[in-house]
């Protein structure tokens, strides 16, 4: 939609949705920030200039009270500039950088309380059993995968991948995006 010197403004869609595009910022170089604990923070870099082949760098953060499952979690991506590949999305078929990123998340759970009560009934006689326990806090790690293939001539990555492992190694969430179509301002 435009760009300023130290953000990108845009818009970005769910293919066939009839719902209105989604209206998002990004810093100049597409990294991602949100406040963390009050100070607005970049947890998503994918892409430091120039982009030359096994170039790497870290990015980590804490936060206090992400949610509210979570007392702490704490966040660190190590990224690295792979190479060139050839890359097909909807919008064609590009020469891309690819940037990999693999990291680590640890984080602390809430303490949570459970009560269980149950009646049992048996000749005119009533029990009733309550039952409560105490968990936590407890400690939690789990694993986070990305790729990024950035079209210089575009000036935007068209296909990204991400994914997150919790303490078990199994995946819980992933994350993909291409790129349907793209227009160029006029400069």
């Amino acid at each position: 939609m435009r760009v300023t010197p130290s953000h990108i403004y845009y818009a970005s869609a769910q293919p066939g949705s009839t719902q209105a595009p989604s209206e998002a910022i990004a810093g100049a170089d597409w990294s991602r920030e949100r406040n963390v604990d009050g100070t607005d923070t970049v947890v998503n870099r994918p892409l430091v200039f120039p982009l030359t082949t096994g170039k790497t760098w870290e990015l980590d953060y804490t936060e206090s009270h992400p949610n509210r499952s979570f007392a702490m979690q704490k966040w660190t991506t190590q990224y690295r500039v792979v190479g060139t590949e050839s890359v097909t999305v909807p919008a064609g078929t590009f020469e891309a950088i690819k940037i990999e990123a693999e990291g680590d998340w640890s984080g602390q759970l809430e303490p949570t309380k459970t009560v269980t009560q149950a009646a049992q009934i048996q000749q005119g006689n009533t029990a009733l059993m309550t039952h409560a326990q105490q968990v936590g806090p407890v400690k939690v790690t789990g694993r986070t995968y990305k790729a990024f293939w950035y079209v210089p001539e575009i000036g935007r990555w068209v296909k990204s991948v991400e994914e997150y492992y919790g303490s078990n190694g199994v995946r819980n969430e992933r994350y993909t995006g291409e790129l349907e179509s793209f227009k160029r301002s006029a400069q």
